[in-house]
């Protein structure tokens, strides 16, 4: 096994001279791509209305290789035993007092499989795998060589489309393709986590670099500030802001990450005494007034003056024009369309949401 320091994205040299910066669990994420001086909102639009260029070169890549099925299936909460070498799915992984470690990709390859972390979720995933893997099982650290540049929007398609041909374009939902640019071999996926049409490109860093470039010609290089807010919209799990040690996977509402029907993985027996025993709280998703700032994590949540919760994130929607975020709040008042005030700037009015909080234009928008 081989470990590689993962702090700073490969894609770095290509990110405009605008780029601003941010530590995120100890990896320097792009924040913001876009000069001060332009219209603000203009990455969060190309999301929403046309095409985002997104780096996840602060993800790490694992590929786990030898014998590995049995331990994969132990070590992720979906059923990937017959995941197969043109498909991905997206998964937790848990210790076994049921926290939550990582929120993943896997991507199925000919025998083996490769994951990737959550923004700035490397190390912690590498030091929980590395220290429970199995004799026989290979990790590989392959950040060293390899990263990963995100398109979304609802125009992404038709870049897919130029660059790789219409085929690949339109390839299902959750599913990969092995194809090359510029001579050089890359994996393709159909994935996303904005709710618009998604793809990644996994290449080596200067085959990736050379996407980066061709892609920005028709493609707004986005931030994740952007990304962020187009993800909480559809409340896409952000692992950095949302998930904490001190509750179970019900409470965070990260539940439809575990396939209902596995019987075995780790930390399956502390969800399921969550899940026997009832969540104190759950996580609901709620808007307030235009005019309103996001109120910072931890604030408190109040229903007819009497604390019952707190702020876990928010952000100001651009879809919505009014601030958006998520709240954890006593389990019997966690139902959409009621009121409760936030304790931020002399009370925050708000109203509890279901999802998705913004209807992404792709979900009626077809290829063509």
């Amino acid at each position: 096994m081989t470990t590689v320091t993962h702090g700073t994205s490969p894609l770095r040299a290509v990110h405009p001279d605008s780029a601003e910066y941010q530590t995120m669990a100890g990896a320097e994420v792009v924040w913001r791509m876009s000069d001060p001086g332009e219209e603000p909102g203009k990455e969060y639009e190309s999301l929403r209305d046309g095409v985002g260029l997104i780096d996840w070169g602060t993800s790490r890549l694992v590929e786990v290789r030898g014998d590995h099925v049995e331990w994969l299936q132990r070590l992720l909460t979906r059923d990937v035993e017959y995941l197969a070498g043109e498909r991905t799915v997206c998964s937790l992984v848990l210790d076994e007092p049921g926290r939550v470690v990582d929120i993943v990709t896997v991507y199925g390859r000919d025998g083996g499989v490769l994951l990737e972390s959550s923004v700035g979720g490397g190390e912690r995933l590498w030091a929980h795998m590395t220290a429970c893997a199995d004799d026989g099982v290979e990790l590989v650290d392959r950040s060293g060589e390899l990263t990963v540049v995100g398109l979304e929007g609802p125009s992404a398609w038709r870049i897919i489309s130029q660059v790789f041909g219409e085929s690949l374009s339109i390839m299902p939902y959750e599913s990969t393709a092995d194809t090359e640019f510029g001579g050089r071999p890359v994996l393709l996926a159909r994935t996303g986590v904005t709710g618009e049409y998604g793809y990644k490109v996994i290449a080596d860093h200067d085959t990736a670099r050379a996407f980066w470039k061709s892609a920005s010609v028709d493609a707004t290089p986005v931030g994740l500030e952007a990304v962020e807010t187009a993800m909480l919209e559809i409340r896409q799990p952000i692992m950095q802001r949302e998930v904490t040690d001190e509750l179970g996977v019900i409470a965070q509402g990260l539940n439809w990450l575990v396939d209902s029907g596995k019987e075995s993985f780790t930390g399956r027996a502390a969800m399921m005494a969550e899940y026997e025993g009832g969540a104190a709280v759950q996580t609901i998703g709620f808007a307030g007034a235009p005019d309103g700032t996001p109120p910072p994590r931890g604030t408190r949540v109040l229903a007819d003056g009497r604390p019952v919760g707190s702020v876990v994130h928010a952000v100001v929607s651009g879809r919505l024009g009014a601030v958006l975020g998520l709240m954890r709040i006593e389990v019997s008042l966690a139902a959409a369309g009621l009121p409760f005030t936030i304790d931020h700037e002399g009370g925050l009015e708000v109203e509890t949401l279901n999802t998705p909080y913004v209807r992404p234009k792709s979900w009626i928008t077809p290829i063509s």
